[in-house]
């Protein structure tokens, strides 16, 4: 159980009317003092932090809650049985087309701003800006940026579900990634590190909403994830009501690199030295970049343990122990004996300091080689001429249950066989097998 959990079930407890409140008329109101008082002192605003549908607390799930601050010290928690509160990403993320991006400038030159690099959402935009990322996706010849951090809102109406309650939000604390502005438009950006499944669409639309009062021009919200050296961005458009957003276009880049690295895969299988399954949880993790994400921002975010990691990519501790297991699976961390914390293996610096995305993928790709199971599970995929149609869940888990019978049965198996099948889309989405 998170501090959240536990802190909002406190809240219930100690104010049972909240939930017959809600569930009378839809919503109630609350002061950040009680919610304080009544969770033991938490901070309200880390309670109201929900940034994904996965972060919220348990008794938000179960009563299909969300919930919105809507002044100074002040918010409303509402019923959202349909969950429009958070906004899927997983398709679109993976469905977008990718495009090579070399730019005129050479930022090699810059010393302070590394690709390898990009341990912040400030940072990696900062990098897209610099190389004139941004201008490419807008189409704009000028673009500047101007908003950065938090500020207070003007005053502005939303209308939530289920009623369509009119919720006035006047002076509530709201903060841009970065805001950039051409002569007739102004961009809200959002930025991640690390794919996201979804994201709570009050981060764009409460700086959309305040700046479109603001400003005479068109606002424009966009939504950017870095990983592992790709930069993604999409268009949203926003409707009437909370909840009601579309995704207008979006595009992913990688810059100064093809879209995939050329790759002899019988050679690499034949050149690969397998050793033993190694003694730790077989990998949970469905998202490879994450995985190098880890590693390059190892050093400079204090990604130790998996509360850090959790708290670097906005997941809960069960996802952060699932990464930080898939790093040691794959020999790329080790623990601190004694201890909670864990360092990179001598693998795992080497793939940290590697130049670029095509680099560490093939580096990763030989760490893979190296267990049992995912040694003959690609071997079988080169052998079925690499129609990744042809190695699904029920062909890969008795392969997994085979070299892991003593910790994983068939039906466990089963469900571990999904996330090879994810590290085997990712594979073949970074690599041109020859």
């Amino acid at each position: 159980m998170t501090q959240n959990d536990a802190a909002w079930k406190k809240i219930f407890e100690n104010l049972p009317l909240l939930l017959s409140e809600i569930n009378r008329q839809g919503f109630v109101y609350v002061s950040a003092e009680e919610l304080k008082t009544a969770s033991n002192k938490r901070e309200p605003r880390l309670l109201a932090k929900q940034d994904t549908n996965d972060s919220r607390p348990k008794v938000f799930k179960d009563n299909k809650l969300s919930i919105l601050p809507v002044e100074n010290g002040r918010y409303i928690i509402f019923c959202d049985e349909s969950a429009k509160t958070y906004y899927p990403l997983q398709r679109i993320l993976t469905e977008v087309p990718t495009e090579e991006y070399w730019p005129t400038i050479d930022y090699r030159e810059y010393e302070s701003l590394d690709i390898r690099n990009l341990s912040s959402e400030s940072q990696a935009i900062d990098f897209a800006y610099l190389v004139s990322l941004l201008k490419r996706f807008t189409g704009e010849t000028t673009l500047n940026l101007t908003i950065r951090g938090r500020q207070r809102s003007s005053k502005f109406d939303v209308t939530i579900p289920p009623n369509h309650h009119n919720v006035q939000v006047n002076g509530v604390q709201i903060e841009v990634d970065a805001g950039f502005e051409s002569p007739e438009k102004i961009y809200i950006l959002e930025a991640k590190l690390g794919r996201v499944e979804d994201f709570n669409i009050r981060q764009l639309y409460y700086p959309f909403r305040d700046w479109s009062s603001r400003s005479r021009k068109e606002v424009i919200p966009l939504f950017f994830v870095y990983t592992n050296g790709l930069f993604f961005i999409l268009q949203f458009a926003f409707g009437r009501e909370y909840g009601d957003l579309k995704c207008v276009r979006g595009k992913c880049f990688t810059v100064n690199e093809p879209l995939k690295q050329r790759v002899n895969l019988q050679q690499r299988l034949d050149e690969s030295r397998i050793e033993p399954e190694p003694s730790v949880p077989y990998p949970q993790a469905n998202d490879l970049d994450k995985v190098i994400d880890i590693l390059t921002n190892f050093h400079s975010a204090n990604l130790t343990n998996k509360w850090a990691i959790a708290d670097f990519f906005d997941f809960d501790e069960r996802q952060g122990d699932y990464y930080a297991n898939a790093g040691f699976y794959l020999g790329l961390l080790k623990r601190i004996p004694h201890s909670k914390e864990f360092e990179l293996t001598g693998d795992g610096e080497y793939i940290a300091r590697s130049e670029n995305r095509s680099r560490r993928n093939l580096l990763l790709l030989k760490q893979m080689l190296k267990r049992p199971s995912f040694n003959e599970i690609i071997r079988l995929f080169e052998s079925r001429n690499r129609d990744l149609s042809l190695i699904n869940v029920d062909v890969i888990a008795p392969i997994v249950q085979r070299h892991r019978s003593v910790d994983l049965n068939l039906t466990t198996s089963r469900r571990r066989a999904s996330t090879v099948v994810n590290w085997l889309r990712w594979m073949v989405a970074g690599m041109e097998f020859e």
